[in-house]
């Protein structure tokens, strides 16, 4: 295989790969559009039921922090008996 040829598949994948860049970046900017017209389309019962079908579906970023606090609270403070009756976790070296 001569260079020129090559070259000519090396600019045949590159081509190709970026019409397929092309073909998914419109898809997706069309799929969006019609996405946007379908809502300004909407009429205002219609847009609430789609923003609390929306909600719904999202989960809940405070029951993130709850889980958080409530292993916090779980952990016994330092120098006192775990709550299952374990013995206190050793003491820490100050600074």
């Amino acid at each position: 295989m001569g260079l020129w040829e090559r070259i000519k598949a090396a600019l045949g994948r590159e081509a190709a790969e970026a019409k397929d860049l092309y073909d998914d970046t419109s898809r997706r900017l069309e799929a969006d559009l019609d996405r946007r017209e379908r809502e300004l389309a909407e009429t205002p019962q219609e847009k609430l039921e789609r923003m609390t079908r929306e909600l719904e579906t999202q989960p809940d970023p405070f029951d993130d922090v709850k889980a958080r606090l409530d292993r916090l609270r779980e952990q016994p403070p330092p120098g006192q008996a775990a709550p299952d009756g374990g013995p206190p976790p050793p003491p820490t070296a100050p600074g």
